[in-house]
């Protein structure tokens, strides 16, 4: 395995500080889908003892960043099954979502929006996927912060989360990103606009959009 970022600090445990790492390598792609993580590489790479890896692994395993197998640890694959089983979960969830933060939203939290999605038209014009990924992360993200039931803002957060690898890989697309483009201005306006259907209806119609395309489009499983 290439060598990589090393732990350098100790003000933090040093599992967590490698969990830090191993969830950067699967966000930026170096740790490629069925890529076996094997500890004593990744001590290696790091810096590190193996007890610290082996504990980032555990806590990684058990967030959903990384698969437990019989050889091991490796990156997750997701099959058609997994992407659609996802699609499905924010099906229900995001819609909600869209509607809370449409009636409660406040002007500064629109400002910041709006930093956001011009932080990713930015991007996508200079072709920097790297800082459109993360522009893009942080304006959903910010949008489930904004959520007044807490509850759904958590599970949402833990859903992007876990998908965050796969989104990267997503965007590596240009098609794509536009098409996220589009969508999150659509969305924008609407809780802009505090017009709660709207933003429901924005949401439900671009994944009606996302079933079709990842029938066509996603891994077979």
């Amino acid at each position: 395995m290439a060598r990589s970022a090393r732990v350098v600090v100790q003000s933090e445990r040093l599992r967590d500080q490698v969990y830090q790492l191993i969830r950067e390598g699967l966000k930026s792609g170096e740790l490629r889908p069925g890529q076996r993580l094997v500890e004593v590489e990744l001590a290696e790479r790091y810096g590190v003892s193996r007890t610290p890896v082996r504990e980032a692994l555990f806590q990684l395993t058990r967030s959903g960043f990384v698969d437990s197998t019989e050889r091991g640890y490796s990156v997750p694959i997701y099959s058609e099954k997994d992407v659609s089983n996802r699609l499905a979960v924010n099906r229900l969830l995001m819609p909600a979502m869209a509607e809370h933060v449409a009636k409660s939203v406040t002007p500064l939290q629109v400002k910041r929006l709006t930093k956001l999605h011009e932080l990713q038209k930015a991007a996508h014009a200079t072709g920097n996927v790297e800082r459109f990924v993360e522009a893009h992360h942080d304006f959903r993200r910010e949008c489930y912060l904004m959520c007044d039931n807490q509850i759904l803002s958590r599970c949402l957060i833990m859903m992007e989360d876990q998908f965050e690898a796969a989104r990267s890989r997503i965007h590596q697309l240009e098609q794509n990103r536009r098409l996220s483009i589009e969508h999150d201005g659509r969305l924008l306006e609407a809780i802009a606009a505090h017009d709660s259907a709207a933003a429901r209806a924005e949401v439900t119609a671009f994944f009606d959009f996302l079933d079709s395309y990842y029938a066509e489009h996603a891994p077979a499983g």
